[in-house]
């Protein structure tokens, strides 16, 4: 599958049953919220709208919602107060794993966290979930003891 006109932006209100459904295929525990329980998300959405520093990042494919990022980009008291990101989750639609759509969605991020004036993107990958590692490692991201981290400009 090629991508074409793939589109990245904040997350919105009509995005929400896509996101649900990605979270849900992701969750081998099944724990995520039901698809039609849609509250949740949107009371969760709305807050991370209202607290700055905290974004929903969205990848959409011919009108669907493919991929989200969250991420929260913050001052550090340490390393003289410069700013820092965060990706907290990351989820692609499993028709468009291995597709390259989740590392164009890390490259908007970090355009993102650049704009925000973040000197880095971190994130943490669990020792045990050694299926992503290669993905971060691909996409720039240095590994340290626990998790990764990829220096801005």
């Amino acid at each position: 599958m090629q991508l074409m006109q793939t589109y990245f932006r904040d997350a919105v209100r009509g995005d929400l049953r896509a996101i649900a459904t990605i979270l849900r295929e992701a969750d081998a525990s099944g724990d995520v919220e039901d698809h039609d329980g849609i509250d949740r998300y949107r009371e969760a959405l709305d807050e991370i709208d209202r607290s700055d520093g905290n974004y929903v990042l969205v990848a959409e494919y011919d009108g669907q919602i493919t991929a989200v990022i969250q991420m929260v980009a913050f001052r550090r008291l340490h390393h003289q107060g410069d700013r820092c990101a965060e990706i907290v989750a990351m989820h692609v639609a499993e028709a468009f794993r291995t597709t390259g759509i989740g590392g164009m969605l890390v490259d908007h991020a970090v355009a993102r966290a650049h704009d925000l004036g973040c000197r880095r993107l971190q994130v943490l990958s669990g020792t045990s979930r050694t299926d992503e590692h290669p993905f971060w490692e691909r996409n720039g991201f240095v590994r340290l003891d626990r998790g990764y981290v990829r220096t801005l400009g």
